[in-house]
């Protein structure tokens, strides 16, 4: 007449709790993994590489080989910084041309007419 429930048992119990366990491990990794992508990729950006060398990682000896390329290779922000600054060296020297005040708006005698002069290289008649 009456059917009754069997309850679940410790080994049902187990392996639910056993599959939400794993799932929520997985979900966390794959958070965690992502996480760590996006750092490296704005890591290398920064650098001045393209955000694709992340891909690198998935290979299992090319990312060693790379890493100490990185770690050891002038940067190309780094390339781009010492340009830079080798540029201002040579305008604040003074060999960039004028710049800086050098020879803009200023005539050689302050407050006097410029002269002429005397002998033009005309043909006299």
């Amino acid at each position: 007449m009456f059917q009754t429930l069997n309850a679940p048992t410790n080994d049902t119990v187990n392996n639910v709790l056993s599959a939400g366990a794993v799932t929520a491990l997985v979900i966390v990794g794959i958070a965690v993994w992502l996480v760590f992508i996006i750092a490296y990729i704005k890591i290398i950006t920064r650098a001045g590489y393209s955000g694709w060398w992340v891909l690198i990682i998935l290979v299992p000896i090319a990312n060693i080989v790379m890493l100490l390329i990185f770690a050891y290779k002038e940067w190309p922000i780094q390339r781009e910084l010492r340009e830079l600054r080798g540029w201002a060296n040579q305008i604040q020297k003074g060999s960039g041309g004028p710049g800086y005040g050098q020879g803009y708006g200023q005539t050689p005698d302050y407050g006097q007419e410029p002269g002429y002069p005397q002998n033009p290289g005309y043909p006299s008649s």
